[in-house]
């Protein structure tokens, strides 16, 4: 099923609270956890599970800005490209990096690497189509280092990148094109419903 298909709005709306209450909470477990004298065991686990509520929480929040405030699509959709590109660059390191610790030989957690090891491996055949679109990727990298992170190219003086991104988000609203029809959209769509998957999986 296509975003398109899904996307209604005051249910979309909706799903960005229930995500941001779901990030909260996973900060003060955190917050709660790091009292306990056996936090050590349940930080890899705890601090997984808020990272990937935050990401789902920013990626439906920045989702929604673009669609019900497209005519300032070039500040929306810039920035859900730089979640897009720090997500796909950090999401599957995170969870290697809560596996490695989960399958250290005497740790006390609880979870399971199997189970961990299973889900990422579901998670990285979900992104895969986004990591293999050569095309994207490259724009990608150009809008989060021209446009979106340092306000033009490293070493870069023009704003040669910036107004290209202007002119381009300021064509589209005149020609009436839907957010629906952005790239960056879709794939921010697929990267989020992998990493609620990933959650439901484990």
């Amino acid at each position: 099923m296509t975003f398109e298909d899904e996307f209604d709005e005051p249910a979309f709306q909706h799903a960005v609270a229930a995500a941001r209450e779901a990030a909260q909470d996973a900060a003060h477990v955190i917050l709660t956890l790091k009292q306990r004298p056996d936090w050590a065991s349940h930080r890899p686990v705890v601090e997984l599970i808020f990272y990937l509520a935050l990401i789902d929480y920013e990626t439906k929040a920045l989702i929604h800005r673009l669609m019900v405030s497209s005519d300032d699509r070039y500040v929306w959709e810039k920035y859900l490209a730089l979640h897009l590109h720090e997500a796909l660059q950090k999401v599957p390191k995170r969870i290697s990096d809560a596996i490695r610790e989960i399958s250290r030989p005497g740790t006390p957690s609880h979870a399971s690497p199997a189970k961990y090891l299973a889900a990422s491996q579901k998670l990285k055949e979900e992104l895969k189509p986004i990591n293999t679109d050569k095309d994207f990727m490259t724009a990608l990298r150009q809008v989060r280092n021209g446009v979106a992170a340092h306000h033009g190219g490293k070493g870069e003086t023009s704003m040669d990148a910036s107004t290209f991104w202007m002119l381009t988000a300021s064509q589209g609203v005149s020609a009436g094109r839907s957010p629906l029809q952005s790239q960056f959209l879709e794939y921010a769509w697929r990267l989020a419903r992998a990493v609620q998957d990933f959650a439901h999986a484990i």
